[in-house]
């Protein structure tokens, strides 16, 4: 896993899709006076879990710089992750083969999706999972307590996830043995503790987006960039990445783990399940885990998305039961021979599937998903690095979304921080979009000069040939979002606007300007100065 990071994340312009989101604000720990009053930072700052961010601030302090420790991290993770599985696999069922291949699943599972690459706040996940599993079967209260308080400060949607294991652990629901109901309680106090901040502190960003507020966004319908409301019901409860209780990207061995509780059940040619303990916890972060996806359906976008209630717990449920039915198989077929015993053939077939289990990470490894971008344009990145800390950038052109990371100025908008679900950042955030785009594909001189009376955009980013249909045909978020069934849509009929324009012939006002205003030397770029673009009107067309 480490070898798939250092070749794919090698590079001075190279950083992982969603660390865009999340990291590019912490620059701010080694320069204060960054991105100030910055809309877009102060946002994904404060949305940041307190552990997340201080993790990060120490990384700082110890002098390196977030972007490079995001790509350390998942490494880390990952070690914390393959022990914690093994460890958690161990007290279900003491064989150390079973911990060896749920943590080899479990890996190619969580590296098959771009989560724990990404070092944002969704990479602890797992890992904090595990270790309430952990300890939650070792009995311990304390470690109980203390695995529920880590989530909380690192991914606190899982903790509601935690909270129903443990309300199902107290009520003694499916066990065989007596609940501890101390630990249940002390245990439930310390999700209490943890949500409670979440429930009462004021949040600038309110109001969360309604349902019927996303029925209506063309984002979240299909095609849009958070696409969530889709007509075919099986993908939307099922297969979808945000609304889809179905994890995708996955190993196929992955769901070897299936079988288990039949296995469990009529166990008899499986001996070795005979010494597995403490299923009922695994059952119980099942339950709890529907029904959280159920409740964040209901409570629409209140908890977020319903996915990360599911995704993230079946991946580790499924993984540590796969390892549990691959050892029992081949125990069974393994084992000293007896009258109607396995056959060569079958404990041939067996000893393959084992080998390829362990060789499979060789094998997909061109399936992992790193999700690692290159910037484009280092002279522009340079440039801004010796403006004004205020400089504000604008433009549709995706390496916009590089410019915060890179070149540690502010942007007006970029389409990777167009996040829906508070309405209070979100709405200011999107009808800049709308304003942008009227104004950067418009003819009209008087619309380009109105855009900068209202807003203070410093520069102008412009794609060298960002004023050809072929290029907004090939855009692969606005080509999509033309056709997005919302036609009614405000940000919809300012895109098709663009197409049209272009369609007609028509020469926006930005094109006749890259010779005249552009300030940074790029082969692919113009990046045009305010200034310079206000004096082409000096007088109305």
């Amino acid at each position: 896993m480490a070898g798939v990071i250092w070749r794919q994340g090698q590079g001075l312009y190279r950083i992982q899709d969603d660390a865009r989101q999340h990291v590019f604000w912490m620059h701010r720990f080694h320069d204060a006076e960054l991105f100030p009053q910055d809309w877009i930072a102060d946002y994904f700052q404060s949305v940041a879990p307190w552990g997340y961010r201080h993790l990060y601030e120490f990384a700082a302090h110890l002098g390196l710089d977030p972007l490079n420790f995001n790509k350390l991290l998942p490494i880390l993770l990952a070690l914390l992750t393959t022990g914690l599985v093994m460890q958690v696999s161990w007290r279900l069922l003491p064989v150390a083969p079973a911990g060896f291949f749920a943590s080899v699943i479990l890996n190619l599972s969580l590296w098959m999706k771009d989560d724990l690459v990404s070092g944002t706040p969704r990479a602890f996940a797992v890992p904090l999972l595990l270790g309430f599993l952990w300890a939650l079967l070792s009995n311990h209260i304390l470690a109980t307590a203390i695995a529920v308080v880590m989530t909380g400060l690192f991914y606190p949607p899982m903790v509601i996830v935690e909270g129903g294991v443990l309300l199902l652990q107290g009520l003694g629901v499916a066990q065989n043995t007596a609940p501890n109901r101390h630990l249940a309680l002390v245990g439930l106090l310390a999700v209490l503790g943890v949500l409670m901040p979440y429930l009462w502190a004021a949040n600038p960003w309110e109001p969360v987006l309604t349902r019927q507020q996303g029925l209506m966004l063309a984002e979240l319908a299909p095609r849009g960039r958070s696409a969530f409301f889709y007509e075919d019901w099986g993908h939307f409860w099922f297969s979808s990445d945000r609304s889809g209780v179905v994890p995708g990207y996955t190993p196929l061995v992955l769901w070897f783990g299936l079988p288990l509780p039949l296995l469990l059940r009529f166990r008899e040619p499986f001996p070795l399940l005979a010494r597995v303990r403490g299923t009922s916890v695994l059952l119980h972060l099942l339950l709890s885990s529907l029904g959280s996806f159920l409740l964040a359906h209901l409570w629409l976008f209140r908890l977020h998305l319903p996915s990360r209630y599911t995704h993230h717990s079946l991946r580790v449920l499924l993984s540590l039961a796969a390892g549990l039915v691959l050892v029992a198989i081949a125990q069974s077929v393994f084992r000293p021979s007896t009258p109607g015993g396995a056959t060569l053939l079958q404990r041939f077939f067996t000893l393959i599937l084992l080998l390829s289990v362990i060789a499979s990470p060789f094998v997909l490894q061109d399936s992992f998903q790193t999700a690692y971008y290159d910037g484009t344009a280092p002279n522009v990145y340079e440039y801004l690095q010796t403006t004004p800390k205020d400089s504000q950038v604008a433009g549709v052109d995706a390496e916009l979304d590089n410019i915060p990371s890179f070149g540690q100025r502010p942007i007006l908008m970029g389409l990777e921080y167009m996040i829906p679900y508070h309405w209070g950042y979100y709405s200011q955030v999107r009808d800049r979009l709308i304003a942008l785009i009227n104004a950067h594909y418009s003819p009209n001189p008087q619309r380009v000069r109105q855009f900068l009376q209202d807003y203070p955009v410093n520069y102008w980013l412009i794609r060298r040939d960002d004023f050809s249909l072929d290029y907004l045909q090939q855009h692969y978020w606005l080509n999509r979002m033309a056709t997005s069934p919302r036609q009614e849509d405000a940000l919809v009929q300012a895109i098709q606007g663009a197409f049209k324009t272009l369609e007609q012939g028509q020469r926006p006002v930005l094109a006749n300007l890259g010779d005249r205003c552009n300030v940074a030397a790029s082969p692919h770029y113009w990046l045009l100065e305010r200034t310079c673009i206000l004096e082409q009107f000096t007088s109305d067309p």
